[in-house]
């Protein structure tokens, strides 16, 4: 499988980038359930013949997905993409969320539903539209919400303490929370954080936290 290396991890940054979530991309191909594609997300199994058809229909880079290599026909906007600021921050963010997707890998059976991206103040600062999805919201309306005002009020105190006081550095915390819905209801929802040292551009660290969560059902 050394041809394929790491084929994983672009699989996945392929999913994420273009549909937001595991689950979504799994509508959109037609896969029934999430958890099919885990073995693939995971490197244990290589995408056969029909998923490749999905993929390529999907408008995915096959050549780049399974060899790294780029398809060298692209033209109009993907060109932009290919050499712009934001291709650079998006491969930056994706080797930031490697680890955890390893960390996935050795504890998650099933796919998430949302992830996100906190500062060390708890903003929600990155990857907002998946979460907003996922609770309902309209496009950036969670982009610089304090991450606590999410939780039920209830909950704010526990989990303050248990994910974001107590928790040493690069350590998994897994628990259930009542998250707010846009409706102005609150859902239950299992989610992971991991919380990671980050260098920035300049070389200076600063601590984010990386939320992955999946649903249960509604209170």
């Amino acid at each position: 499988m050394k041809i394929y290396k790491d084929f994983n991890y672009r699989l996945r940054e392929y999913i994420l980038k273009k549909h937001g979530s595991i689950s979504a991309f799994c509508r959109a191909i037609g896969i029934k359930y999430p958890a099919q594609m885990a073995p693939y997300l995971k490197g244990k199994s290589i995408p056969g013949k029909k998923l490749l058809e999905q993929l390529e229909k999907d408008g995915a880079d096959i050549d780049w997905i399974m060899h790294g290599k780029r398809n060298k026909v692209i033209s109009g906007l993907g060109t932009h993409l290919m050499t712009s600021g934001y291709k650079l921050e998006m491969e930056l963010i994706m080797r930031r969320l490697h680890l955890l997707y390893q960390q996935l890998d050795d504890t998650h059976s099933t796919s998430f539903d949302a992830y996100a991206v906190l500062s060390c103040n708890l903003v929600l600062d990155e990857f907002t539209k998946s979460f907003e999805n996922f609770l309902g919201y309209n496009n950036k309306d969670l982009q610089g919400i304090y991450f606590l005002d999410l939780i039920h009020p209830n909950e704010r105190a526990y989990v303050n303490n248990y994910v974001f006081i107590e928790k040493e550095e690069n350590t998994r915390c897994e628990l259930s929370s009542r998250f707010k819905h846009a409706h102005n209801h609150y859902i239950e929802v299992q989610w992971s954080a991991y919380g990671n040292n980050i260098t920035n551009k300049d070389s200076k660290k600063r601590k984010e936290y990386v939320i992955v969560a999946r649903k249960t059902h509604t209170t």
